[in-house]
């Protein structure tokens, strides 16, 4: 049972929040990106968020044995990418 629950968390995207928080888990960063919407999964999506982070794009902030993304970093790093 606890395997297809973890299945479930790494392939299915939690409904869309309404409004996203200034400190945002992986999940939610990820759906603030639209990451979502371009045939990502949850995990996916993670991976991608940790590339673009290693190749220092984006900024994470690791706590409590956790990495967060501030909604103020997100936003600097898609005006980064817009483009001109």
């Amino acid at each position: 049972m606890q395997e297809n629950n973890k299945l479930t968390i790494e392939t299915v995207w939690p409904e869309r929040p309404q409004q996203f928080p200034p400190v945002m888990t992986p999940t939610e960063a990820a759906q603030f990106l639209r990451l979502d919407q371009i045939s990502h999964t949850p995990k996916s999506a993670k991976r991608t968020l940790d590339y673009w982070r290693d190749h220092g794009e984006l900024k994470g902030t690791k706590y409590a044995r956790h990495v967060w993304y501030l909604k103020s970093e997100l936003e600097a790093f898609l005006h980064n990418k817009t483009e001109e």
